[in-house]
Formats: structure tokens, C-alpha cells, sequence
């Protein structure tokens, strides 16, 4: 698999990507105390870590393609430093407040975050790989953290992801303490495959947690 995303980003198929950002992280994102630190697993170059950024709070993507990481600093007119620690190679502008760490999400090690913000990362993971990326991204949170999670509800019987459909009862298996507080149909946004597969609907989810909810 993670030789997968990485030919998607060496071929430029990143139809994944929402260049303005995601809406619903700036409808939703709850606010939080200035300098909070907010964990965003498999981030690519998403201009949502710009936005979260620029709300006053400390952004650590973590990514597999260095390619992904240089285009987020290139592309967003931000200079960046390099360095390597732990089996990653991080690239930091810390007077932006971002730093994107590259390499295997699941072998991610620092200090507890406040918050997640997963708009790509668990509808990216197959089925049976989840619990693992979930009990994965609970080391990483402290137990109260606040959490924005962004899932896909479509037929998957007509076609395979990713991303792929994560329907209401896994998302509150992994975490009771999520509220669902919106849901679209983005089919219009969605890579050509899934309309091709006749997909009539691909719904767009959004999950929050409220700031000292605990629930981990």
C-alpha cells in the first residue's frame, strides 16, 4: 500500500487534493487555545494546514511522500528547513508554526497532541488495517483531545476505494465520543472512477469531539 501513494504523487495523481482546502474544517474546527498542537496524519501538501496554522496552533503533518511535503512549502510561498530524526526526515517552518514529518505514519513517535484533524487518513487505510491506524493515532492524542474527522459514505459494493466508505457504526466503534454535526453530496468533487461506476451519491462526513470531551 504504501508503495501506492507513493507512484500516486511520482505520477502527479493527486486527485485527492482540495486546493482551497476543506470546507467543513473551517466551519466545524471547534476553537481551541492559542498554540494548541494539532496532529494532521497523512496531510499531503493540504493547504488546511496553512489555514490551521493561521488560527494560532502548532501544525505537525505527518506524510509519506517528500514530494507531498516540498509542494505544501513551495506551493504556499513558505520557506523550509530540513532535518532527520527517528527514521524521518522533517521539513519545518517554525515561524509558520508547521512542521511535516515524512515516513510511515505507523512508525510516528512525539510528545501528546491536542487535536487531530483526519480529513484523508482514515477513509485512505482498507478495512482491515484501521483498528490499527486508530489504536496508532490514540498514542498520539492526549485523552481529551479534540478531534475533526472527515469520512465518505457511498456504495462500495459498486466500486473499490480508496477512498473508501466508513460507515456511522465503525467511526463510533473507534470513538463514542464523536458527534456527527454534517453531511453533504460531494459525488461532483469525487475522482472520475467512482461517477464511472455509476455511483449516484458519495456523501461527505463530518465528526467532532468538543474540547475536553473525554472519549479516546
Amino acid at each position: 500500500m504504501l508503495d501506492f501513494w507513493l507512484s500516486r504523487w511520482q505520477n502527479g495523481q493527486t486527485g485527492w487534493h482540495e486546493a482551497d482546502g476543506n470546507a467543513a474544517l473551517k466551519k466545524f474546527w471547534p476553537a481551541l487555545a492559542a498554540g494548541s498542537r494539532v496532529l494532521v496524519p497523512l496531510c499531503g501538501k493540504s493547504s488546511d494546514l496553512a489555514w490551521l496554522a493561521g488560527e494560532g496552533y502548532e501544525v505537525t503533518g505527518v506524510e509519506l511522500s517528500e514530494i507531498a511535503a516540498r509542494a505544501f512549502f513551495e506551493e504556499n510561498d513558505l520557506q523550509f528547513e530540513t532535518s532527520a530524526a527517528n527514521g524521518f526526515n522533517w521539513y519545518r517552518n517554525p515561524e509558520a508554526g508547521i512542521a511535516i514529518a515524512c515516513g510511515n505514519y505507523f512508525d510516528f513517535s512525539d510528545q501528546p497532541f491536542d487535536a487531530l484533524y483526519d480529513r484523508a487518513s482514515l477513509v485512505a487505510i482498507p478495512a482491515k488495517k484501521r483498528p490499527e491506524y486508530i489504536q496508532k493515532t490514540k498514542s498520539l492524542l492526549k485523552p481529551t483531545a479534540v478531534q475533526l474527522l472527515v469520512t465518505l459514505e457511498y456504495e462500495q459494493e459498486k466500486i473499490e476505494g480508496p477512498p473508501f466508505s466508513v460507515l456511522p457504526d465503525e467511526v463510533q466503534a473507534y470513538w463514542q465520543n464523536l458527534e456527527r454535526v454534517g453531511h453533504w453530496d460531494d459525488l461532483e468533487n469525487s475522482p472520475p472512477k467512482f461517477r464511472e461506476a455509476g455511483l449516484r451519491e458519495m456523501l461527505e462526513v463530518v465528526w467532532v469531539s468538543q474540547p475536553g470531551d473525554p472519549g479516546m
